[in-house]
């Protein structure tokens, strides 16, 4: 996303009055990069490489499905 980091466009999807499940997915995982996000209410977010059955969990869980 040339120009936009992740947080800035959950951000602004945040200002339009979007509140969808958000799920981070980083390279450079750090505590106050997790504090950031979580603070805007998105899911934990996940280190690469990702896991493809976390990823399909946080999708479940975000989705409301058991």
């Amino acid at each position: 996303m040339p120009g936009l980091s992740g947080i800035e466009m959950h951000d602004r999807l945040l200002a339009l009055g979007y509140t969808i499940p958000t799920i981070f997915i980083t390279g450079f995982p750090t505590a106050a990069l997790e504090a950031k996000i979580q603070a805007r209410g998105a899911l934990p977010f996940l280190a690469k490489p990702v896991d493809a059955t976390t990823v399909e969990r946080l999708l479940n869980f975000a989705l409301g499905r058991p």
